[in-house]
């Protein structure tokens, strides 16, 4: 009879093997492609409060979306890897930015809740935040889904971060599962509402009662509300009237270079 001790090995036997072969075809795929840091602007008004940093990829002089790897990434330390190499070439640019950045300027960075476990990730948000304390604060934006997987160690992590004045933010709110109780307890500043819930049609919002409950969850919290997949002005406004005030999408701008982003600042 097999023993639990030898069905255990065996699963993470299993498990490591895995992770080597995704590595392998990450790796066999990603060859010659560059990891590329652009920026979609978060607006206030008419004026930039802050942007969230999006990884591309250059492959074959084309610039392409890292959806279709994103799950392999995510699954071995890949993830680890591309996360702190972007945070080190935003970190570069902007130590030689010599113009103006609006007051209480932020960057976000994308993360899954695993990667707060990650003791390279840590050090590389927290060398971001003492590089421009005082100049960008620094947010961290985890995918509504992945609240789910918030363990110990990362709530932990989270509230280390929290203390030292790093922000979080719940990405993609309404767009799948999340554990309600997180929100409140492990110190998330911000929702994002998922561009899914955003839509109008024929003059008003198609999911009004979702957002209008949103909006009330977040002033009870005394967190902020960012909207998602702006693209015309009957969203913008329509969001307006429901009291949102801070909104993301192409109406605004496209994701961009880091170049092409200081300019609209």
């Amino acid at each position: 009879m097999i023993s639990t001790k030898m069905l255990m090995k065996a699963e993470r036997t299993f498990i490591k093997a895995r992770t080597s072969i995704r590595e392998t075809i990450l790796s066999a795929e990603l060859t010659n492609a560059e990891f590329v840091p652009f920026i979609q602007p978060v607006c206030k008004g008419d004026k930039i409060v802050g942007g969230e940093v999006l990884l591309r990829v250059l492959k074959d002089g084309i610039y392409q979306s890292p959806e279709k790897y994103l799950s392999a990434m995510e699954s071995c330390e890949v993830i680890n890897d591309v996360t702190c190499s972007l945070m080190s070439d935003v970190k570069t640019f902007f130590e030689g930015y010599e113009g103006t950045l609006p007051d209480d300027f932020y960057l976000s960075f994308n993360i899954c809740a695993r990667q707060l476990n990650s003791s390279r990730v840590i050090e590389a948000v927290t060398d971001f935040k003492k590089v421009f304390d005082g100049r960008i604060a620094v947010t961290l934006e985890i995918v509504e889904r992945g609240t789910m997987n918030l363990d110990d160690f990362a709530l932990e992590a989270m509230q280390q971060l929290t203390e030292s004045g790093v922000r979080f933010a719940i990405d993609d709110f309404g767009s799948g599962s999340s554990c309600l109780k997180y929100i409140e307890h492990a110190g998330f500043s911000t929702i994002k509402i998922d561009k899914c819930l955003t839509i109008a049609s024929n003059g008003s919002l198609i999911y009004s009662a979702v957002i209008d409950s949103i909006i009330t969850l977040a002033e009870r919290l005394q967190i902020h509300v960012i909207a998602e997949g702006i693209e015309n002005k009957e969203q913008l406004s329509l969001l307006k009237d429901r009291g949102v005030d801070i909104f993301q999408g192409y109406l605004f701008s496209k994701p961009v270079s880091m170049h092409e982003f200081c300019t609209h600042i």
